[in-house]
């Protein structure tokens, strides 16, 4: 009777037709209605009672979900990895190298396994709060990894799980899930000119291999990225405009950060620097050839004046940033100011332009987008403040006379 029922319950709303047709009926609950809705199809002859049984589960799914798309149910990981493969033709070269690194080795090795429409937002906060106590290269003592960096890779999951979720009509568990919160830091990322200056010239006159890339940096105000990876061909001498139209990440040649091309006009310091790195890489050139064994085949290097590169590393390869940072320590801290990255050398120019120029100048040779983002790389003195509260105080002095500033006590008069 038991095996009777459930034969019974199993082929629910398939009815045989005397042509042995399927003819399938079907009553369920619309999710976003509220109420019963019908469904009936008659499949084609030659159809299985598998067959019957499995399009009325599809039919039963269609109505629950309200004539939504029911998207077959995926593990985030081969979804996600999907996903990338669809914006990969889009994207430069550094940028599909570094999603697709967050992806594998910080993203998908915790979640990758979770189906999407399982994922809650527990999930994603538990993942971003172990992220922040995870060490770096699995080393106790290297600190645990910055909020900063968190933040990054969150933004990552979070665009992943905002398109798998809108494709298949899925609520994102990761909307309302914040950002790390990170300190502000008092640490100045520039130099002002007096300490600029001070710090290019201990630069010539201790790490005189470094002087002519960071004096380049201060002078142009380009990405490390695009000034190491300057070549001559991108110098006019006749014309007098250097163009910044590449840059590279991690030794992969693209396009610029904005996708923009910055031309810098070649003013006469910039001239004299260029030009003795040019007579300088002659020279060495000219000493490796002298030190080649006579007969000696020889494959030319990027790193000749015939090569590619303006700033090439001693191997004759692209520069990376970190090459410069204990060079310019060093620099910094011998002539007694604040210690900036090669990064701090862009917001020095952004500083010192626009004290002397408009935004609008300074942005089409920072190649800044917007003027917020030049606002961001520009902050305010401390003579500037004191020149500001001056003029505030002198101002006050004019309106209320002598009594302003003066010795008397709050609630007194001089005829007290």
């Amino acid at each position: 009777m038991d095996k009777q029922k459930a034969r019974k319950r199993r082929h629910e709303g398939i009815t045989r037709l005397p042509d042995d047709r399927f003819q399938i009926r079907v009553r369920a609950r619309n999710s976003r209605t509220g109420r019963y809705e019908d469904k009936e199809r008659t499949l084609n002859l030659g159809a299985t009672i598998s067959d019957a049984i499995t399009e009325r589960e599809d039919l039963r799914q269609q109505i629950i979900a309200g004539g939504r798309i029911v998207a077959e149910r995926a593990r985030f990981g081969p979804a996600a990895q999907s996903w990338l493969s669809s914006k990969l033709p889009s994207w430069k070269q550094s940028v599909r190298d570094h999603v697709a690194d967050m992806l594998d080795n910080q993203i998908l090795e915790t979640l990758g396994d979770l189906y999407v429409d399982a994922m809650t937002q527990d999930d994603i906060v538990g993942w971003r709060d172990a992220q922040a106590q995870r060490h770096k290269w699995g080393d106790p003592d290297a600190g645990v990894i910055s909020p900063t960096t968190v933040n990054s890779r969150l933004r990552i999951l979070k665009q992943v799980l905002a398109d798998l979720t809108a494709e298949r009509g899925l609520p994102n568990p990761a909307a309302r899930v914040s950002a790390l919160r990170v300190p502000k830091s008092r640490k100045q990322k520039g130099l002002e000119a007096a300490q600029a200056g001070a710090m290019l010239v201990e630069m010539q006159k201790s790490q005189p291999k470094w002087y002519a890339i960071t004096a380049v940096s201060v002078l142009t105000g380009q990405r490390w990225g695009a000034v190491s990876a300057l070549e001559f061909s991108q110098i006019d001498w006749t014309n007098g405009v250097i163009l910044f139209d590449r840059a590279h990440v991690r030794g992969v040649v693209d396009e610029q950060k904005t996708g923009a091309d910055v031309e810098v006009p070649l003013v006469p310091a910039l001239r004299a620097i260029l030009e003795a790195q040019r007579q300088e890489l002659r020279r060495l050139e000219k000493r490796r050839r002298e030190r080649r064994a006579p007969g000696t085949v020889v494959l030319e290097t990027a790193a000749g004046l015939e090569g590619r590169w303006v700033f090439p590393s001693k191997h004759g390869t692209l520069m990376q940033s970190s090459s410069l940072r204990g060079p310019l320590r060093a620099a910094c801290e011998a002539a007694k100011v604040p210690v900036i990255s090669p990064h701090g050398l862009r917001y020095t120019f952004n500083r010192l332009a626009t004290r002397v120029t408009t935004a609008e100048v300074t942005r089409s040779i920072t190649g800044h987008v917007t003027e917020e983002m030049t606002r961001h790389y520009s902050w305010v003195g401390h003579d500037e403040k004191v020149t500001a509260l001056t003029q505030v105080a002198n101002a006050l002095v004019g309106v209320a006379g002598g009594s302003f500033g003066g010795s008397s006590a709050p609630g007194t008069t001089k005829g007290g």
